[in-house]
This record gives structure tokens, sequence and C-alpha cells, in this order.
């Protein structure tokens, strides 16, 4: 059983149509600690000292951040969405475009979301704020 079992986003994620793999506990509490290095650690938002290029796009328009995002994450592949220690699927990146402002917005938790195929790391924040970078090797 994963380790998102006793939540409410497999469901959630189920109702999108989104082709979600949860990680079990072990799996997703390290997917978190390694996720953990690009979040600011004292504020909302990416670390500056692990992730270069970083943009921000404050979500006053749906229709303006999903182009916003559209041109800034790749639909090829995978992304891996943290949202805790116990909560981490992995999802097509294309399907994650396609509605990742109906899993985030309105105001819900942050998010990490790191792009399986290249080094694109996105941070979503519940003050409904984008934030997109490369990662750097650390």
């Amino acid at each position: 059983m994963s380790s998102a079992a006793h939540s409410y986003r497999p469901a959630e994620f189920d109702e999108l149509q989104l082709q979600a793999r949860w990680l079990d506990a072990e799996h997703a509490r390290r997917a978190y600690a390694y996720a953990l290095q690009y979040a600011h650690p004292r504020h909302y938002g990416l670390n500056g000292a692990t992730v270069d290029q970083i943009e921000q796009h404050l979500i006053a328009s749906r229709t303006v951040a999903r182009a916003w995002l559209a041109t800034r994450l790749s639909a090829v592949g995978t992304v891996q969405i943290v949202f805790g220690d116990d909560e981490v699927c992995v999802v097509p990146a294309a399907q994650f475009l396609a509605s990742w402002d109906q899993l985030f917005v309105p105001s819900r938790d942050d998010a990490i979301i790191l792009h399986n195929l290249d080094q694109t790391v996105l941070f979503y924040c519940h003050e409904e704020e984008l934030e997109i970078g490369q990662r750097r090797t650390v």
C-alpha cells in the first residue's frame, strides 16, 4: 500500500484521470529529503544556493499561468510531485501540465515538482505563486 493511502490525494488524482504512481513510505521519505535541498530554508520558494535561473510567476489568471508554465516545463517524460515526506507521486509531465491548476489552485499545500528528464524544478506556493529554475548538481 502506498504511503499516501490515508490521504485524499490519490482519489483526487484518480478523479482528474492522472496516471499517478504513489511512492511507498521509504521512497517517499527519500524523495522528500532530496527535494528539500531545492526549497529555500527560510521562506516559500526555491533555494538560490541550489537552483539557478529562478523565475517567479504570481498567479492572477490560470490561463496566463498555464501558458507561462507550458513554456518552461517540458511535457515530455514524467514529473515527481513532492507534497511532503509521506506523499510523493510520479505522473506524466503532459498530464501534470494539463491539470496542475486543478491540483493546486485555489490555495492548497505547497509542493516541489522535479522533472525526471532534465534539471527543472518547480515550487508551487499556497499563496498562488510559482517559481521555476534549474537544479544545480550538488
